[in-house]
C-alpha cells in the first residue's frame, strides 16, 4: 500500500472510532429518554387516579355540605305544616266542628 492509502485508511479508522463513541453516547441518551417516557406515563396514570379520587371526595363533600340545608328545609316544612294544622284546628273549633 502506498502512503496515501494508509493515511486515508487511518483517517477512516479514526472516524469509525469517533462515530462509535458518538453512537454509544446516543444509545445512552436514548435509554435515558425511554426511561423518562416510561416515568411520564406512570406519572400521568397516577395523576389520573388522583383526579378520580378528588372527584369522589368532591362529591362526598358536596353531599355533606347539603345535609344541613336539607335539615333546615325539613324543619321549616314541619313548622309550616304544624302552623297550618294549628290554624285549621283553630278555624274548625271556631266553626264548631
Amino acid at each position: 500500500m502506498d502512503l496515501e492509502h494508509e493515511r486515508r485508511l487511518a483517517a477512516c479508522e479514526e472516524r469509525a472510532k469517533s462515530n462509535s463513541h458518538r453512537i454509544d453516547k446516543l444509545e445512552e441518551s436514548t435509554d435515558v429518554l425511554n426511561q423518562l417516557a416510561k416515568n411520564m406515563g406512570i406519572m400521568a396514570e397516577k395523576q389520573k387516579q388522583m383526579v378520580d379520587s378528588v372527584e369522589k371526595l368532591d362529591g362526598k363533600v358536596t353531599a355533606l355540605e347539603q345535609k344541613p340545608a336539607k335539615r333546615w328545609d325539613s324543619l321549616i316544612s314541619k313548622i309550616i305544616l304544624t302552623l297550618t294544622a294549628a290554624f285549621l284546628a283553630y278555624l274548625l273549633s271556631k266553626i264548631g266542628l
